[in-house]
């Protein structure tokens, strides 16, 4: 993977986290449409600053660079310490989290990491909103990166759709495209059919983004302009379309009010270093 491309893919993840925070949980109807990074909405989130999905995000990508490769152990301490202080977030205080995680969070150890529920019920975006330092630490090992990435998930989410959505979205992102062997999962009615929380509305509401725009900046503007659910959904568009026009392409009004831009990117440029050893 193209190192403005993987990097694209990394920084994608925070810009749609950051571009939908202020809609999350509203309506279409209930707000003008957003072009921009704004402040507000039901965390008060300022311009630029990013939720739950980047966080979590953090917690794995700090990982990696801390222990120089896939360690369960502290990722799960990570993130432990993330819902009790925000050390990873944007504050001194954890202000976003999902049941599931939260859930699977609180009961998680050092060493028994893997808590995700299996019930159907436990289908939620939280896993795959995350996922791009996986991807990025791992970007010349496809097969690694996409076990480490299942595993990862399973640390919260350990249900049939997770495995299914997750393998198809990583093993997509190494390949830069949508692949003939996942096409059952597409679905065009998804907004209707799909719960707007769910990892399969998130990964077809990206790629329908991705497919009918040409340019990252009009993806995520489409992406977070769904509302409800709308940073995971941006945080999931800005992977496919990070990975798919680059670093290069996101729009620099958007990366100059991003979040701790600086210290994310180069927390990028660790894990491509990493990926290519």
């Amino acid at each position: 993977m193209e190192k403005d491309k993987a990097i694209g893919m990394f920084m994608g993840l925070f810009v749609g986290d950051a571009l939908g925070a202020p809609l999350e949980f509203m309506r279409p109807h209930e707000f003008d449409k957003v072009t921009d990074m704004i402040g507000g909405g039901v965390h008060s989130a300022e311009i630029g600053e990013w939720t739950d999905d980047g966080a979590m995000a953090m917690c794995i990508a700090d990982a990696y660079a801390t222990r120089g490769k896939f360690a369960p152990q502290e990722i799960a301490l990570n993130f432990k310490t993330w819902a009790k202080t925000g050390h990873f977030g944007t504050r001194d205080y954890r202000f976003d989290i999902g049941r599931t995680c939260y859930e699977a969070i609180g009961s998680m150890t050092t060493e028994q990491p893997y808590q995700g529920r299996t019930d159907g019920r436990a289908s939620g975006n939280g896993s795959i909103m995350r996922i791009a330092p996986v991807v990025l630490a791992n970007h010349n090992k496809p097969n690694i990166g996409l076990g480490e990435a299942i595993a990862v998930s399973l640390m919260t989410h350990g249900n049939t759709d997770t495995v299914h959505y997750m393998a198809a979205f990583v093993a997509e992102l190494y390949a830069g495209k949508q692949l003939d062997e996942f096409t059952h999962l597409i679905d065009d009615e998804y907004d209707i059919r799909k719960g707007k929380g769910s990892i399969m509305h998130a990964y077809n509401a990206a790629w329908e983004c991705v497919d009918v725009t040409f340019s990252f900046q009009d993806a995520l503007i489409r992406a977070v302009n769904k509302g409800y659910d709308a940073d995971t959904v941006g945080a999931v568009t800005g992977m496919l379309a990070g990975r798919h026009y680059g670093y290069s392409a996101i729009p620099k009004r958007w990366l100059n009010k991003l979040m701790k831009h600086d210290e994310l990117l180069q927390m990028a440029e660790t894990l491509y270093e990493m990926g290519g050893q």
